[in-house]
């Protein structure tokens, strides 16, 4: 699980292969793939208003890149700016409410 708050890099689920058909995924759809140890491989049937059909994807752990990571970070101090302002117009109400007791 990725710790999203982290000062430092974190890794994120990458979808390396998708398949939706009417059958699960063989090893010739796949072999092609330069597959780690670690890959996740999902199948599954999923039925839809057609009927339904097999959902094959295979995902993979990688480090975000420099630009996600500061994405991130920028996101993260933008949320903490936001709960701190949040934060303070509570103080106030509060404080504005019982101030006279």
């Amino acid at each position: 699980m990725e710790d999203v708050k982290s000062p430092n890099k974190i890794k994120r689920e990458v979808q390396i292969y998708f398949q939706t058909a009417d059958r699960l995924i063989k090893w010739s759809d796949i072999k092609h793939l330069d597959l780690d140890d670690d890959d996740i491989i999902h199948s599954t049937w999923e039925d839809d208003e057609d009927g339904g059909s097999f959902f094959g994807q295979i995902t993979r752990m990688v480090e975000e890149t420099d630009e996600q990571f500061q994405k991130r970070q920028s996101d993260l101090e933008r949320q903490a700016k936001w709960a701190k302002e949040q934060r303070l117009k509570s103080y106030l109400r509060l404080k504005e409410e019982f101030e006279g007791l």
